[in-house]
């Protein structure tokens, strides 16, 4: 019966999909993160099929600057047991093979719920209903939609719970350890969320059963502390790995909870409006959505305090973690406060859910007026909480009228007294039509922005397949290993604000076209390569995607060895590339352009239907070289993080003193550029001509001096005279307060009296110093400010005297609703403009749980020309203020001493170099001892043997592989293994064999004919 349901509700999934004629592919994470790597994934099945000797996971090069796939995929799809079955799917119809394992995976939730029920006396439909009700809950439908093994947990947590209540009703306590064992290899970061979850119910469930008589407290604790135990042991192969990954992996140096004590004030109010409703923009990932049956149940539960106490001890639980962002953070991995774990309390919901449909035939005029109550009660908080207005959405307003629809229909059931199998199909055709509703309020495009979201059906394999035009396939056929990357907005979606690194959408699509490039969008990254980001102040960095384009700048691709960097063709003037990275021709010397292919139903917005353009830079260093000097990291710390860009290029950077064997002396080439802050006072209204022109319309207009002075229609210059003549006034004292702190510099950004931000720009004194650099902006010392509650609505009153129209008491009581309900959280963007180039950072705001980080020191690279440049225009929005310790413009010449020295950096690279999944070789041929440097990220896996014998790596260049080379010539070789595979792998297998024995022991036991004495007794 259970499957029935569920099939009836894919299919209302899957006719939204056909009718909208979109995929279950998000045009965001999906697009980027979990399409291609389903795609990789699928590949290293294959390869693995067809040659299992090779091994089925290593060290990938085509991952960034080169990953385990073991560890580095194991967020995504390592773990997830579901995603082997992808090998199923021909290659065309690998978006189907997407879409049936979301499914399959929603249908194997309800599953484990039903085994979940199996230690409860419910009735066989209440246990259906609870199924599907669990199933379909508004987080398992959002989370499928956008992030697939985000439903993992709502699988584990059930056989979790079923294994605890084994053992405790002293039952088999294998599938307990079964369950802990899936948990650990799922998912890592779900494992900790789960652990937490699994802990609290055993706590709950060990007092509720604590008088059981088949109850046994010390045999209980140790069959579940043994049985967690096995079940560790038994995930080890690649729990272990992937553990030793992320506890040095870039999410380690996040502050906690964001620095939140509290949630604002917002999210508070906007709680009661998540019970019911789907499909609206997560805060601070809090994903309810129940039906309304569930909602019901919740509250029977609670009326019925003394009866349910354990399971209402375990709400009043969930509801005070809502309320603290220190506890989500605990829960979400000791960082941000993410509220994720509300999927925890879906198994509630349900049990809820059953709860009430089996005491529906004995519900009382209390219970009735309970339920009533509450439903009416619930509306109206929401309408209160919105300022006492109902901005809601058409199809909310159904989601709530489904609410008292189930409850007109418990009405019923009462008043008419129904037979009970009346009432089961009343209740089950309104519990159907409420899934219904919900599945229609994410999947519809009539019905939320989510689903407008999704990509067109079969438009993200054609991306994939067209993504760089197959201009990848010329470079794939070039000698040599070497890596690639992407000029400034080769991929840019245009539907959403990409605030990640600014000029270019992360992604991974990459990883499935043959090359090598040096950026990669996952969760679980090398934390040697944000230290190696950080120390250069790479402003592309985050912590999922460290390296990025190395925000284009010359000599960190050079490093890494980006021989090829792809281009849109469409560019009326030649894109932003690094020095020295000349465009390819063909044999007749033009430029060669690869061509977009003809589409069916092109999406501009995100394709590129321009073509290709390929740079070649012949300053890449190969993967292995040698340099001869090196530098301390007291010597480099004490730079500044151009200097330790460049200073890259002519020493290697040990990370012992001790290692520090041929100091450099270093002699920086940038300099100190002088400049003047000017603002932009044509868009400030600070006299009245420049007011005259704004209600005018005319402050854009190249001809409103004379304009104004002609005949026109009237402004009333006098309405509100004495207060828009002191707005005027207080606009003048902030541009002259401006000016007088930003007189040696750049201090501070501000905004007028409306909250508009001022705009800036930096005039060089001496332009021809720009000239043959690349140019940087090196800000130290940023402190932004928000704009008050008082601030934000006098800036509102402002506008409208600006404007000379009435501000209405409802017009500002609208205003205040929106400013409590839509607060700033610290966020905003920094653009900086040349002559032909945009750039910039934007700061998260505090309240995205992915990403947020609190940007204090940023080095901007605007760009290398050979021309000069006088100004360099700077604007920013969302807040009121920014204000900097410092804010320096820096120019590095690039010449041909440059190009010299990069050469002859090449000439020691490694000959003969070899470079395989897991292992490297190279001859190294140097006439003193020197240091050899890798662009190879540093991990403890890698083994270097230097003429068959073992020899120490050490890190090099702050995130990468580097050794010790010896005079003369030698043979190189270093050999990957995964950290903590060999140890995962044996206590794997002990814990399997253990298991078995205890198995084999336990069957020998139970077989045993019981002594008379025992059967008397």
């Amino acid at each position: 019966m259970y499957t029935a349901f569920f099939l009836l509700f894919v299919g209302v999934i899957v006719s939204c999909l056909f009718m909208s004629g979109k995929s279950m592919i998000w045009e965001l994470d999906g697009l980027a993160q979990h399409y291609p790597i389903i795609v990789q994934f699928r590949h290293m099945l294959v390869s693995f099929l067809n040659n299992p000797s090779q091994g089925f996971t290593h060290w990938a090069w085509n991952i960034g600057l080169g990953s385990d796939t073991l560890t580095n995929f194991q967020y995504y799809v390592t773990g997830d047991l579901f995603n082997y079955l992808i090998v199923l799917f021909p290659k065309s119809q690998i978006e189907t093979g997407f879409a049936v394992l979301v499914f399959l995976r929603m249908y194997t939730t309800g599953l484990a719920f039903l085994l979940f029920t199996h230690n409860y006396h419910f009735k066989k439909m209440s246990t259906v209903i609870g199924a599907i009700a669990y199933a379909f809950n508004g987080y398992a439908l959002s989370t499928g939609l956008h992030h697939p093994f985000f439903i993992l947990p709502l699988i584990f947590f059930p056989l979790l719970a079923y294994g605890v209540d084994n053992v405790l009703k002293n039952k088999s306590f294998v599938p307990l350890v079964l369950a802990v064992f899936l948990t650990l290899i799922g998912n890592f970061y779900f494992a900790w969320i789960l652990a937490i979850g699994a802990v609290v119910y055993t706590l709950v469930r060990l007092i509720s059963v604590r008088k059981n008589p088949e109850f046994h407290f010390i045999k209980s604790i140790g069959k579940l502390v043994g049985s967690a135990v096995l079940g560790l042991g038994m995930a080890a192969i690649i729990f272990l790995p992937t553990i030793l990954l992320a506890a040095n992996s870039t999410r380690i140096h996040q502050k906690f909870a964001n620095g939140l004590t509290l949630f604002p004030f917002e999210y508070y109010l906007k709680m009661p409006n998540t019970i019911l409703l789907n499909g609206r923009a997560m805060s601070f990932w809090l994903v309810i959505g129940i039906t309304g049956l569930s909602y019901l149940g919740i509250v029977y539960m609670l009326v019925h305090f003394k009866k349910y106490i354990w399971g209402n001890i375990y709400l009043l639980i969930i509801i005070i973690g809502l309320m603290i962002p220190a506890f989500g953070a605990v829960i979400n991995a000791i960082s941000t406060p993410s509220n994720r774990w509300i999927l925890l309390a879906n198994l509630l919901f349900a049990f809820a859910t059953m709860i009430l449909i089996d005491n529906l035939d004995s519900l009382t005029r209390k219970d009735v007026y309970w339920l009533l109550g509450s439903s009416i009660g619930l509306i109206a908080l929401v309408w209160v909480n919105n300022g006492m207005i109902l901005t809601l959405k058409r199809h909310d307003f159904i989601e709530y009228g489904m609410l008292l629809l189930t409850i007109i229909a418990i009405l019923c059931m009462l008043f008419f007294k129904w037979s009970k199998t009346t009432n089961l199909v009343v209740l089950v055709c309104v519990f159907s039509l409420n899934v219904a509703v919900n599945i229609v309020g994410i999947y519809s495009p009539n019905a939320t922005n989510l689903a407008k979201q999704q990509m067109a059906r079969g438009l993200s394999t054609r991306f994939s397949k067209d993504y760089y035009n197959d201009a990848q396939k010329y470079v794939m056929a070039q000698p040599g290993f070497f890596r690639t990357s992407k000029a400034p907005r080769y991929q840019y979606n245009k539907n959403l604000e990409n605030l990640a690194n600014y000029t270019n959408t992360n992604t991974n699509i990459s990883i499935n076209t043959g090359i090598n490039d040096e950026s990669i969008y996952l969760t679980l990254q090398n934390g040697y390569l944000g230290k190696f980001s950080r120390a250069v102040a790479n402003s592309q960095f985050s912590m999922n995607t460290p390296i990025g384009q190395n925000d284009y700048r010359t000599s960190l691709n050079n490093l890494m060895g980006v021989r090829y960097m792809f281009a849109k063709a469409n560019t009326k003037h030649k894109p932003m590339v690094p020095y020295g990275y000349t465009p390819v021709k063909d044999k007749n010397g033009k430029v060669k352009v690869f061509q977009a292919k003809a589409r069916t139903y092109a999406d501009p917005a995100i394709e590129n239907l321009y073509g290709t353009i390929i740079y070649k830079s012949d300053n890449a260093l190969p993967l292995m070289y040698t340099q001869p000097k090196t530098i301390s990291p007291a010597k480099f710390n004490k730079l500044d993080a151009i200097d330790k860009e460049q200073v890259m290029t002519q020493g290697a950077v040990v990370d012992k003193q001790s290692e520090d064997k041929s100091p450099l002396n270093y002699q920086s080439s940038k300099k100190d550029l002088k400049y003047q802050v000017n603002v932009d006072t044509s868009q400030l209204i600070y006299s009245g001509d420049q007011l005259t022109k704004y209600r005018l319309n005319l402050l854009d207009n190249p001809n409103a001096d004379k304009l104004i002075k002609q005949p026109h229609s009237q402004v009333s210059l006098g309405a509100n005279y004495q207060k828009t003549k002191d707005l005027l006034a207080d606009n003048r004292m902030i541009l002259e307060n401006n000016e007088y702190n930003n007189r040696n510099g750049l201090k501070e950004m501000t905004t007028d009296v409306t909250g508009k931000p001022l705009q800036y720009s930096l005039s060089v004194n001496d332009p021809k110093s720009t000239k043959n650099s690349e140019l940087y902006l090196v800000i130290k010392g940023i402190h932004q400010t928000d704009g008050s509650l008082k601030n934000r609505m006098q800036w509102l009153s402002n506008q409208k005297l600006m404007d000379n129209k009435l501000y209405t008491r409802l017009q500002k009581l609208n205003n205040l609703r929106t400013n409590l309900t839509d607060p700033p959280f610290g966020g905003y963007n920094f653009d900086a403009y040349t002559n032909s180039y945009h750039t910039g950072f934007a700061q998260y705001d505090s309240d995205n749980l992915s990403n947020y980080r609190q940007i204090n020191n940023i080095v901007l690279n605007l760009g290398y020309s050979k021309n000069a440049r006088k100004n360099i225009k700077l604007l920013f929005n969302q807040v009121k203020n920014i204000k900097f310790k410092s804010v320096k413009l820096v120019a590095v010449p690039f010449n041909k001493q440059y190009d010299q020295r990069l050469q002859k950096l090449k000439q020691n690279g490694l000959k003969n170099l070899t470079v395989k999944n897991n292992h490297v070789t190279g001859t190294a041929t140097v006439p003193t001892s020197q240091t050899l440097v890798t662009s190879i990220p540093y991990s403890t896996g890698w083994k270097l043997t230097i003429d068959g014998k073992q020899a120490k790596t050490f890190v090099v260049n702050k995130g990468f592989v580097g050794a010790n080379i010896p005079t003369g010539t030698h043979d190189v070789a270093l050999t990957y293994t995964t950290p903590g595979s060999k140890l995962g792998k044996l206590i794997s297998i002990i814990s399997t064999l253990i298991l078995i024995i205890i198995g084999i022991i336990s069957a020998v036991i139970a077989r045993r004919p019981r002594s008379k004495h025992a059967v008397r007794k």
